[in-house]
């Protein structure tokens, strides 16, 4: 999808620039300088896909890790692995979101833990739960 959309872009500035007027009217160097500044264009969008995509593995593999951290302590099923994945998952993308100035939103960082308690406490069982608090939030 991606890549259509970027062939259809490079056609479109090809064929509006029109090369044989672009030869009479532009000098050589006027070309180049166009050129270099719609490939950088274009390298800047891909660069920046790839750091929002570094993040989302960053944050993924952390709520895998905390995931079956979790689980080896607290024996749960396959459907109870999976909502606490997705719980780590939602927490990792909240907290990093704010995770610049932690300082100055410390309630948030409340908020957002209280939110994974209460997330976790809907998952599991009331004794798992009690695990949990005991072993991974020191309650």
């Amino acid at each position: 999808m991606k890549h259509r959309f970027l062939q259809s872009m490079l056609f479109f500035i090809i064929k509006s620039l029109n090369f044989i007027t672009c030869r009479t009217i532009y000098n050589h160097n006027t070309m180049k300088k166009l050129f270099t500044l719609c490939f950088f264009g274009i390298a800047l969008i891909f660069s920046t896909q790839n750091a929002t995509a570094q993040n989302t593995l960053e944050i993924n593999a952390e709520a895998n890790a905390k995931t079956k951290e979790l689980r080896k302590v607290i024996k749960f099923d396959e459907t109870k692995m999976d909502d606490v994945y997705k719980a780590y998952q939602n927490y990792g993308l909240a907290y990093k979101k704010i995770s610049n100035n932690l300082a100055g939103n410390a309630d948030r960082v409340k908020k957002i833990d209280t939110y994974l308690d209460s997330s976790l406490e809907d998952i599991l069982t009331e004794e798992q739960y009690i695990s949990y608090l005991k072993y991974f939030r020191n309650r």
